[in-house]
Order: structure tokens, then sequence, then C-alpha cells
């Protein structure tokens, strides 16, 4: 096998775990591309951690404010400079701004970014956000949109040029996420509070376009029937999160529990009963991990019809699907899986979801990063 030399600078911000990034470079690394990684982040991010123990190159750069963002540039210029690469390959999206400009003023002649974000700077009118889109936009050579939802705004509402636009989807350690789903019996109204705890589970980042808000309502109405259901949120902490504490006071402490940050994610979705993700427009989500392991693990799912699921034909065969921003049909679909009532989807099958494996992600990626699939 060639061994490709000062091949890949790959640029990483924003970004403190990613199972995704980091196979990523290790099927660079399994085909022998030599490459080197800029972190823009902390020393003490666990994706930093983990390629410290592959002993692959690695510079860690603290991120700096807006106003001396200038030294990150000036940063990695130099190591444009110094490494010579034939492609920079940036995620996240301080290192894309950078790191596109960058590489375009010093003719990287490969430049590659992964587009993880949807519509956001357009639906909140975040006119910076528009203008640095643009700018990386067209500063790269292509763009890796991880769900056709993205594919479409990049091309449609950015006018990128479509030969530019590459579709990888992001990818999933299907494994991890595959077991039996568990047996939701009926339980009656009457008899449903000496029965067993019924776990409801969210995913999500607090913030108002995920809809978390939402499921906090219908399941303080739910609760209130039902008072041995308990919901578990995780994810960071954001705009809406002292919505969801306010709509959440209502019920017993012991009902819910709300946390940041979750280390174990298979274990987690494995505990559910039911598990429900309810973005609130169809291009909120630009792809929506946990849609994929969610279905992988075979729980019930309530979700509305966002992001990648868009890709999926006839999704309510698998899931309930609900209207957006709409608290009264999931409190409804929790109710009926909760008496055993709503619990006819079948599996997804293997055959879409193993093109989210984190292999084929992996491969992917590789064959584009060296010019194969373009």
């Amino acid at each position: 096998m060639k061994t490709y030399q000062n091949h890949i600078l790959v640029v990483f911000s924003d970004v403190n775990f990613s199972p995704q990034l980091f196979g990523i470079l290790q099927e660079l690394h399994n085909q022998k591309i030599s490459f080197r990684v800029l972190l823009i982040g902390d020393s003490g991010d666990l994706i930093g951690q983990q390629i410290k123990t592959q002993e692959w190159n690695l510079r860690i750069i603290p991120k700096r404010n807006k106003s001396s963002s200038i030294l990150n540039l000036f940063t990695i210029s130099v190591e444009i400079m110094r490494f010579r690469p034939k492609v920079l390959f940036a995620s996240g999206q301080f290192a894309t701004v950078i790191g596109m400009f960058a590489a375009k003023v010093l003719n990287v002649p490969s430049r590659i970014f992964i587009r993880h974000h949807s519509n956001f700077h357009h639906k909140y009118r975040m006119r910076i956000g528009i203008l640095l889109d643009k700018i990386t936009n067209y500063s790269s050579t292509e763009i890796i949109a991880v769900s056709t939802v993205v594919k479409k705004i990049l091309i449609s509402d950015e006018a990128a040029k479509p030969e530019k636009v590459k579709l990888i989807h992001n990818g999933v350690d299907l494994n991890n996420f595959r077991f039996e789903p568990p047996n939701c019996k009926a339980v009656s109204t009457q008899n449903f509070e000496k029965a067993r705890l019924f776990h409801i589970g969210v995913v999500s980042r607090l913030t108002e376009w995920k809809g978390v808000e939402y499921t906090a309502t219908a399941f303080v109405r739910l609760q209130k029937e039902f008072p041995n259901s308990r919901l578990h949120i995780v994810g960071a902490f954001a705009d809406t999160y002292t919505d969801v504490r306010h709509i959440l006071s209502t019920v017993p402490e012991n009902a819910y529990t709300l946390e940041k940050i979750n280390s174990n994610i298979p274990l987690f979705l494995q505990e559910l009963d039911a598990f429900v993700h309810v973005p609130v427009g169809t291009d909120d989500e630009a792809f929506g991990i946990v849609y994929i392991e969610a279905l992988a693990s075979g729980i019930p799912c309530i979700f509305t019809q966002s992001g990648v699921i868009n890709e999926l034909d006839a999704p309510d065969s698998y899931a309930h699907i609900v209207a957006f921003r709409n608290s009264e049909e999931i409190y409804m679909n929790l109710k009926r899986l909760i008496q055993g009532e709503n619990n006819s989807k079948i599996a997804v099958p293997e055959s879409w979801l193993n093109q989210f494996s984190l292999d084929v992600m992996a491969r992917s990626y590789a064959d584009l990063l060296l010019g194969e699939g373009r």
C-alpha cells in the first residue's frame, strides 16, 4: 500500500468527544496516510486525550476569544507553511472559518470541511453567521453535508456550487446500540401506580429549536396521571434550560433528572421505555444522530420529522411521528405506550441503518480526502 506523505492537515474545534471524528482519523491511519491534527480547544478535551493515546501527530491550540482569534489564524497559517499539506480538512465552525480562509490564501490545493449546522443562521437572521458561511463555502473546494437537509440548504439557500457539495452521513457504532427492546406490557390506569417505573428519555441540547420544552410540558401532564412515570433529559444547558426547569417544577423532584452529559448513551437508551426527540422544524436538525441511535436500540420512539428522518421512507412505520411544537401529541403517544396501546411499530431495516455505520462513514471520508470520491 502506498504511503501518502504530508497529505492532510486536520483542524478541529468546538468538540470535546466525537467517535465520528476519531473514526475518520483511525481510517486515515489504517490507510497509512500522513496527517497532522490541530485541535483548537483545551488539553482536557476527551478527543485530544484519545488522539494522544494513538501517538498521532497532534498539536493543541488554546481557543481564544473572537477579538484575539487572529492569533489562531496566524498559528494555522504557520502550520500550513511548515506541513505543506495537499489537503486541509476542517470540522467545527471556528476551525472551518479560519482554516478555510488560511488554506485559500496559502493555496492549499484541496480545502474540505464538514458542515454540521443546518438553517440556524438563516432562521435567527444571524448576519455575521450567514456571511461567514458564505466565505467558508467560497473558500473551500469541497463541502461535506451530513444529511440531505444540509445539502439542500447549502445549494438552495446559500448558492454553493452543487458539484462542491458531497453527502456523507454521520456514523454510529451500531453494535453498541443493538439490544432487545423493553417489553412494554399494557398497564391499566388504575394499576399503574403500583407497577414498575416507566422511563422516558431525551438526549438533546436545551435550546429553542430542539423542542425539549414541549416534551417537558407533555410529561408534566402525563406524570400527574401516571405518577410512576419518570423523565430523564441529557444535554447541554442552553437558552431553554430555565424554561424547562420552570415547566418541570410542578412535578415531584424525583420524577425527573436533568444532566449535562452522560458518558454511556447506549446504556442510557437500554434502560428506557420510550425515547423522545422533537426538533421544531423540518430543516432545524442538521442530522440528529440520536435518531439513529434510538432506532438502532429498538426502543419505542416519538419523533418529529426533521434531519436524517427526512431520508427514511414511511418513518411512521418505525416511530411515532408527531407534529412540530405539539405537546398534546407527545402526551397522547406516551400515554398509549404506557397503556400498551401504541406498540405496533416495526424495526427499521438493517439495510437502512447500516449506511450510518462508523466504518462506512470513515471509508467515505478517506476516499474523499484522497481524491477518490471526487
